[in-house]
């Protein structure tokens, strides 16, 4: 189970580990030795004072002595390690600190305490730090249609038993649809479905109007899962007298 910590002063601070939070009283002494260990280490890192800040703070709390600590040090964002995924984070000011230190004489541990000025919240985007992986699965159909299965990305028309494949645990995060519609009615529905059985998840999109229509809805990834071997396919369906073209659907898939 990893641990969210946030905290705000000159920079916002994410803090993850392993375990379960609990503050630990520790002596004047105890704080100023840990003080000292975190000063003298961050010194040598050219850590900022306020991610030593808020290290002393969690260390204190979670009871971890001075002589546990063994080193801080910055991470390479090009090469974050499998615990940490950081995504769209291009436009952040984005440090990430990696705290060893021993919880037992047997047992090493490790946090990562992410910062990123509070100036550059508007602009940095989604931030995800987590162990999950986006990824899309894109159909479309560019003829004209009222009713029947969108195409893959490979120009194969799916069906209830045939579409992408899923190679992993996982869930349907998102769906989005652009299409044009061509004869108008009421509304036209992006169905997607699950080893051939739709899903309570889509896209309704108002079609009272001739021209272009847009649709996006995102969910948990805990609502609509699925396992290695299932497969997902997606189908527009309307009113009787609508017919649509250009149609462009993205499903967003979460995996772990």
């Amino acid at each position: 189970m990893k641990k969210l910590i946030v905290g705000f002063a000159v920079a916002m601070i994410f803090i993850m580990t392993i375990g379960v939070y609990a503050e630990t009283s520790l002596s004047s002494q105890e704080k100023e030795e840990i003080t000292n260990v975190v000063k003298e280490v961050s010194k040598s890192e050219g850590i900022s004072d306020a991610v030593q800040k808020y290290v002393e703070e969690f260390v204190e709390k979670k009871g971890i002595g001075a002589e546990k600590i063994n080193n801080i040090s910055e991470v390479d964002i090009k090469t974050l390690p499998e615990d940490v995924n950081i995504e769209n984070a291009e436009n952040a000011n984005i440090a990430i600190y990696n705290i060893d230190y021993n919880e037992t004489e047997n047992q090493n541990k490790q946090l990562f305490v992410v910062t990123y000025s509070s100036e550059k919240m508007e602009s940095q985007g989604d931030l995800v730090v987590s162990g999950d992986v986006r990824q899309f699965l894109n159909f479309g159909s560019e003829n004209e249609i009222s009713d029947g299965f969108l195409k893959t990305a490979t120009g194969v028309v799916g069906s209830l038993k045939s579409g992408y494949v899923m190679m992993r645990a996982g869930g349907i995060t998102g769906i989005s649809t652009n299409l044009d519609v061509v004869n108008p009615g009421k509304e036209v529905e992006i169905i997607i479905y699950k080893n051939g059985e739709p899903i309570r998840f889509g896209n309704t999109i108002e079609a009272s109007s001739v021209g272009i229509k847009k649709d996006y809805d995102i969910q948990s990834k805990n609502v609509v899962t699925f396992e290695p071997g299932d497969v997902i396919s997606a189908y527009v369906s309307s009113d009787d007298g609508i017919s649509v073209k250009s149609v462009i659907t993205m499903v967003e898939i979460t995996t772990r």
